[in-house]
């Protein structure tokens, strides 16, 4: 496993981590121009290249991301790599977990970079101790709540653990969407994308009807029990319930996509 995790960082940051270099010189360029003060240079020509050029590498960050980790997922496992990568002495589910982690870990260095660039273009002299501030108040915030200091982090860890049940979920609706796709004769990456709306439009449906069942009523009848706890803990329960209603369907693709692999399969 460690190895497959080795191999897709490799693969992944290759193509990755130049893009994200090249947003963050970008911006300090964007920066440098403005302390430099070379906006009326050359009619503020420059600048107005920078910006744009600023604009495209932001895009490029999230676009080239996602493109990277899909063509990994469908031509290490679906395409002509799949020959070696199914010889390996492991699972199809190993080989789902390791495009996952990598997939999720680039996900958040992508969000990270913009985050940098954002933090370049806006720094000034005030800027790091504001920065500093900033940080203090949120700890602040989430040791001094009304319900104390332990509830505090624990909302923190869970509200992480959701962003990352819910992303992993994410990366995995694509990956079983992908593979559905792939059982097709011809056209494979089309019919994925016919996956991906089918699919988007019955988990937009199921959605749609537990909000109804709440609005009916429904929800409130087999929790209400729920109101008479502490109010602390009512807190817990709605976040932990939203990580279990994340991680539900996030099972339910990656188990997809683990018996399309394992049974499924077709390489030619």
């Amino acid at each position: 496993m460690l190895k497959l995790l080795k191999y897709e960082w490799k693969a992944c940051a290759r193509a990755c981590l130049p893009v994200y270099g090249g947003v963050l010189a970008v911006a300090l360029i964007n920066r440098l121009m403005e302390i430099l003060h070379l906006q009326n240079v050359l009619g503020g020509v420059p600048q107005l290249l920078a910006a744009f050029a600023y604009f495209g590498v932001m895009v490029a960050v999230f676009v080239v991301t996602a493109v990277i980790l899909l063509q990994r997922f469908y031509k290490s496992l679906l395409g002509d790599e799949g020959y070696l990568m199914f010889t390996l002495p492991v699972t199809p589910a190993q080989h789902i977990w390791s495009k996952s982690i990598i997939a999720f870990v680039m996900c958040v260095l992508s969000g990270v970079t913009a985050m940098l660039s954002v933090v370049i273009l806006a720094a000034s002299g005030s800027f790091p101790v504001d920065l500093l501030n900033f940080f203090k108040e949120l700890f602040r915030m989430l040791t001094h709540t009304d319900f104390g200091a332990a509830n505090g982090l624990l909302y923190a860890l869970e509200c992480a653990a959701l962003l990352v049940i819910v992303s992993l979920a994410g990366i995995l609706f694509m990956y079983v969407c992908i593979a559905l796709g792939h059982l097709a004769k011809k056209h494979r990456v089309a019919m994925a994308v016919v996956w991906y709306f089918v699919l988007s439009t019955v988990m937009q449906f199921l959605f749609a009807m537990v909000i109804m069942a709440g609005d009916n009523g429904i929800i409130n009848a087999m929790y209400g029990w729920v109101t008479h706890l502490p109010e602390a803990v009512q807190i817990h329960f709605v976040l932990l319930n939203m990580c279990i209603g994340a991680a539900i369907p996030g099972a339910a693709f990656f188990l997809g996509t683990r018996y399309i692999l394992k049974n499924k399969l077709n390489l030619e």
